[in-house]
């Protein structure tokens, strides 16, 4: 028992993360490892966040589409590389802290979105995060990431 106890606690030691999120706090799809992207449930998964506290303001949503930017090279070392493509869904003035994504999304795609605050004319910059993750003698960390999920195949 007492040996389990000590491998958990140097494990939790030497292996801790976190996200800081700036904006609106995203609840679902979960926020994780930007690498590997959460898998959502539909092809029009629900996007969930924490109420903004301005509660007069209502809520706007982007997605883009994900790309793959690397070669058959850096796909085989395992360092494919992502980036943001081009806008596929905009909607604005959402009441709730949540919004189904109302059109079909392609099966099996990666794609990243945002959400922020709008009072009238005036709008928030759209939420982000930053991650860092240390694992004992070195660290992964990302800063200025948009949320990012992958489709279901069908």
């Amino acid at each position: 028992m007492k040996t389990r106890m000590l491998i958990l606690t140097i494990s939790l030691l030497l292996l801790s993360g976190c996200n800081t999120f700036h904006g609106v706090t995203v609840i679902s799809p979960k926020v994780g490892d930007p690498r590997n992207p959460t898998k959502a449930e539909s092809l029009q998964p629900i996007l969930q966040w924490k109420a903004s506290s301005q509660t007069d303001g209502t809520y706007d949503v982007t997605i883009y589409e994900g790309i793959v930017i690397a070669t058959t090279l850096d796909e085989l070392r395992g360092q494919v590389k992502r980036a943001v493509g081009k806008m596929v869904y905009y909607r604005e003035g959402i009441k709730e802290t949540n919004h189904k994504v109302e059109e079909p999304l392609k099966p099996n795609h990666e794609y990243y979105w945002s959400v922020r605050v709008r009072q009238g004319d005036q709008v928030s910059q759209w939420s982000q995060y930053d991650y860092f993750l240390f694992a004992g003698v070195g660290y992964v960390k990302g800063e200025h990431l948009t949320f990012s999920f992958k489709t279901p195949k069908k």
